[in-house]
């Protein structure tokens, strides 16, 4: 139970302190010198950066809240992340969605909606995917990108592309949808380009959420001087119109999976299958274009149209020597 000793005294200051700040993120520095500066005038003492490293521990374990440790533009700084102007149904985890989601595919999208009922369709709709099994931080990315969707806000992160051994890269782009595909999820956003009218290009760029560092993601900002002062705004925009232009809607629609190279077009591709490849491919369908053209009792072949990437070459190797791409 949260009591008014010391330690919550300070902690009230320093929640305070945070929600005053732009976008609610100070350094550990700013953090110890509010502290020591209010906290006389409450009639107590001035503390260390070891009770201050406590008491931020105290805030994320003990309360239950959302800080964050991030790194923006190099600077280190805590983030206290709450969600008070995202719907609600998006405060529940991501599994709960889930759920919901399947349990709606299944044609029970009138199941009571109390606690008994949702205990017994847990019990009877049963998913793990290995994307959830990371103690809660995609689920968490999850619900910070959609709420920044939801207010229109760029967003900046660090990101190391698995395919590569340079350094982490920083990302500023608009935040447009989370895609979830084959155990991962993925952010879906448009690069930033300048601060002009046309301020972001007309490219969809997939980041893996795995590969976005610390899984930490913070508003982008832009510092601008008027006369003797700096002011600092949030980059905005405009969701709908930008995923217009960048014809979000149809974007996957020939895709595999996530990933299309830029100036590709789908193609039609024909895959051979054998044994048990045969009855798997068709009972699953492998993308919404598929159809059987060749259907012999001893072999199939199925056509895809779709863009020709690393992920058709990953597919293929799941059927080793039963699936093989024909002419």
């Amino acid at each position: 139970m949260f009591q008014f000793t010391a330690q919550s005294r300070r902690v009230q200051v320093l929640l305070q302190f945070l929600r005053g700040q732009a976008n609610k993120r100070a350094t550990f520095l700013e953090i110890l010198t509010h502290l020591n500066e209010q906290l006389p005038l409450l009639e107590q003492k001035k503390i260390s950066r070891r009770t201050l490293e406590g008491d931020l521990q105290f805030i994320r374990e003990d309360l239950g809240l959302n800080l964050k440790h991030v790194n923006i533009s190099r600077r280190h700084s805590y983030q206290l992340m709450e969600i008070d102007g995202i719907q609600a149904e998006l405060k529940q985890d991501v599994e709960s969605l889930m759920l919901h989601q399947l349990a709606k595919n299944l044609g029970l999208e009138h199941y009571p909606n109390n606690s008994s009922a949702a205990s017994t369709l847990e019990s009877v709709l049963s998913f793990s995917f290995s994307a959830l099994d990371d103690g809660g931080k995609a689920m968490t990315l999850a619900k910070d990108i959609v709420q920044s969707i939801f207010e229109q806000e760029a967003i900046q992160f660090w990101y190391k592309p698995i395919h590569t051994t340079y350094r982490s890269k920083l990302q500023i782009v608009a935040p447009l949808q989370v895609k979830f595909y084959d155990g991962r999820f993925y952010l879906v956003a448009v690069d930033y380009k300048d601060n002009s009218e046309d301020q972001f290009k007309r490219t969809i760029k997939i980041f893996a959420f795995d590969m976005i560092e610390d899984y930490v993601i913070a508003p982008a900002q832009l510092e601008s001087e008027e006369g003797t002062s700096t002011s600092i705004r949030t980059i905005h925009f405009h969701h709908a119109d930008l995923a217009h232009k960048v014809g979000l809607k149809d974007y996957f629609k020939h895709c595999l999976g996530v990933a299309r190279f830029k100036d590709s077009e789908p193609e039609y591709i024909r895959i051979k299958f054998t044994d048990w490849a045969m009855s798997y491919v068709r009972e699953r369908l492998l993308h919404r274009s598929q159809r059987i053209v060749v259907d012999h009792p001893n072999y199939m072949v199925a056509e895809l149209y779709i863009y020709r990437t690393y992920e058709l070459d990953m597919l293929l190797a799941r059927f080793r020597e039963f699936g093989v791409e024909v002419k």
